[in-house]
């Protein structure tokens, strides 16, 4: 999930964001699960309500907005997504 970065750059709480979109998309169900305890239910709807839905796969992002029951007004981003994660180099 995270070959293209140094594991032990990422900081669960500065880079929360890139590790839902990774884990959300990419991951099994056990890795999922394991997100799930780390950052609990709550925070996982409050990333989609942030607006960041399209920072993930169209099908990632209709899965967990229908899990939550929320609508696509609740998720409309507020701003520009950012292009690239916070750990890409050339």
């Amino acid at each position: 999930l995270f070959h293209d970065v140094r594991v032990e750059d990422i900081d669960p709480d500065t880079h929360a964001a890139f590790v839902i979109e990774r884990v959300l998309d990419w991951g099994t169900m056990k890795s999922v699960r394991a997100l799930v305890r780390l950052y609990g239910l709550d925070r996982l709807r409050a990333y989609f309500v942030e607006g960041a839905a399209p920072r993930v796969s169209p099908r990632t992002a209709a899965l967990w907005k229908a899990l939550f029951g929320l609508s696509e007004e609740e998720c409309a981003p507020r701003s520009s997504p950012r292009i690239r994660s916070p750990f890409w180099t050339a």
